[in-house]
């Protein structure tokens, strides 16, 4: 079974969709490309073009075969955010946490944040950061630095970390940070989209991630950034790298089991599943008809804007 650990319900690739009919489309993709389960990061805050934690929750939740992971804005709106993070992590109704530093202006070791990391530590739930590349703006790329990400690693050692985007155009401070701490850990989301090749080089992505993959193997986790990030192309990138077996197998699969604990789903099956149904592609998933993979749009990527 293959994990697409990065995904988000977006209209930014589906203009005037639902965000039901863009699960459709992504189980669609999932059935066609071999992924047999993914991971739903919605938006911190409502009305963006990605779905909020609340309409992630509502959609994801008759489909086996999706896992979504819990967010919030930072500064904590109030003392309640806290409070219903912990109660959808006590019910196992999400997989992790996602910040988003660079879209919100803090630093992942701000003081603020701690009681995300504390609550992700009680229910040994991985922390996610959006890092690198933030609406094509530099001057927000500081705040997502994986040099801040690594102070929350030191100083929280039991919490399981994990940089997305690989922080393209960061790819060697990314590589460090994940070679160094033995707890921080990284996905490939949007390393495969074109205008991201162009800008770190198909060469030097290819070179740093065969790196990370044959040193420390099970620190590296397959992702998309779907549907921005193409699953084939990512499929292929992950294909084409000079890596163990064993290594690629971790990349594409075992690695992100392990860190958001996807040995079991998350929500109540529906009636009539068997436990294991929702790791085999069109097995039990909703949205899968032929109808929805139909729809499926495949034809070019917007510029990116990874989340």
């Amino acid at each position: 079974m293959t994990v697409d650990c990065h995904t988000h319900l977006s209209t930014f690739d589906h203009p005037g969709q639902s965000f039901t009919a863009i699960r459709d489309s992504l189980l669609a993709t999932m059935a066609q490309q071999g992924i047999g389960c993914a991971l739903v990061y919605p938006d911190s805050e409502p009305g963006t073009g990605v779905s909020d934690l609340d309409t992630t929750e509502e959609i994801v939740r008759p489909c086996p075969r999706l896992r979504m992971v819990g967010t919030t804005p930072i500064p904590l709106p109030d003392s309640g955010m806290i409070a219903r993070l912990d109660a959808l992590a006590a019910a196992g109704t999400i997989a992790g946490v996602k910040l988003y530093p660079g879209f919100e202006l803090f630093y992942p070791d701000d003081r603020r944040c701690d009681p995300v990391y504390e609550l992700c530590v009680r229910h040994r739930l991985p922390v996610v950061f959006h890092s690198g590349e933030t609406m094509g703006e530099a001057w927000r790329e500081p705040y997502n630095h994986p040099d801040h990400i690594v102070q929350v690693a030191r100083r929280f050692p039991a919490l399981q970390v994990v940089i997305a985007h690989f922080s393209q155009p960061h790819l060697e401070a990314c590589r460090d940070a994940v070679l160094e701490c033995p707890n921080v850990h990284a996905d490939i989301s949007g390393l495969a989209h074109p205008e991201v090749e162009r800008l770190c080089g198909e060469k030097a992505i290819a070179r740093i991630l065969e790196e990370v993959a044959t040193r420390k193997p099970e620190r590296v986790l397959f992702g998309t950034d779907w549907p921005i990030g193409g699953v084939e192309e990512h499929l292929r990138l992950v294909a084409a790298l000079p890596i163990s077996d064993e290594a690629r197998a971790l990349l594409l699969s075992g690695n992100a089991e392990r860190v958001f604990a996807l040995g079991r789903p998350l929500f109540p099956l529906p009636m009539g599943e068997s436990s294991d149904s929702w790791t085999r592609p069109g097995s039990g998933g909703c949205g899968t008809s032929r109808g929805a993979g139909a729809a499926l749009r495949r034809g070019g990527c917007r510029p990116p804007r990874s989340r």
